[in-house]
């Protein structure tokens, strides 16, 4: 059974202290503190980057026993599963870690330096180089994979699989909002949609209410949206009476329409509420 919160304490601190992680010390001394503020999103936020603090150390530790670093597996891995030949464009590579083409330079130096890739003039591209994973480097990542992966099954040990796919399941919900500063996951409907975040920033800039839901930054003429009268502007807040507030749940419920012929769309045009009856076809 799981635990109530105490009485006077907020944000989801349970009555139990012996439960208490250390987040919850610093909830309930905020509650106490400065009740006036709502200290709700440090229960998700702050946990988020202990945890991460946590999970960074214990990988770190793992790598270093091959003679690696967090950051030159990551390299590796991103070559490995690009599948035969193990061959990037370095500039694809940078795309694909997210860096600087300085910074992706200073970790393959290393990595070459140790034979764990090699480098050699891209014939497409007159400045470009192609990486690829040498010989000695698969060698490595089958050594490190297996330890690697059973280190990280040992660092969830506090969560059952089903709790294990709720949290995948959560964070996706998250991770694709910061992913993407639109998402077409309702093109079938001819919408291009803000994530939540951007859409309450929006709208609070402009003084209008604040309100989770996806906001429509396109909509397809001629499309089933736009013959629902739905607008540009407008805010996506519910189907069929269900909440809108991720893309991915979103995918989820327009999975769940298909054979429907109609389905009701709830919308914040400006600050009004409104309902349209989009028909599928």
């Amino acid at each position: 059974m799981s635990e109530q919160p105490a009485a006077g304490l907020p944000y989801g601190v349970p009555a139990c202290r012996n439960g208490w992680d250390g987040v919850d010390r610093v909830l309930a001394d905020w509650a106490e503190q400065r009740p006036d503020l709502d200290f709700t999103p440090v229960g998700v936020v702050n946990r988020l980057s202990r945890v991460r603090s946590y999970l960074d150390a214990e990988l770190a530790g793992v790598f270093a026993r091959f003679g690696l670093t967090s950051a030159d597996f990551v390299v590796i891995v991103t070559l490995r599963r690009g599948g035969a030949p193990y061959l990037m464009p370095q500039a694809r590579l940078m795309d694909a870690l997210g860096l600087t083409s300085g910074t992706v330079s200073v970790r393959l130096d290393r990595l070459e330096k140790s034979g764990i890739v090699s480098r050699e003039p891209d014939p497409a591209s007159a400045r470009g180089s192609l990486v690829q994973l040498t010989d000695k480097g698969l060698e490595l990542f089958d050594r490190v994979a297996p330890v690697h992966l059973a280190n990280e099954d040992r660092l969830l040990s506090a969560l059952s699989p089903a709790e294990r796919g709720i949290l995948a399941d959560l964070l996706r919900r998250l991770l694709s909002s910061f992913e993407s500063a639109s998402t077409d996951v309702a093109a079938s409907l001819g919408l291009v949609l803000e994530p939540a975040r951007l859409a309450r920033a929006r709208r609070q800039a402009v003084g209008l209410s604040d309100r989770a839901g996806l906001l429509v930054a396109a909509v397809e003429p001629g499309s089933l949206a736009d013959a629902a009268g739905v607008e540009r502007g407008d805010l996506l807040t519910s189907l069929d009476g269900v909440d809108v507030i991720s893309s991915t749940g979103l995918a989820q419920q327009l999975e769940n329409l298909l054979g429907r012929q109609t389905v009701r769309v709830g919308l914040l045009r400006g600050n009004e509420e409104m309902t349209v009856r989009l028909t599928l076809g």
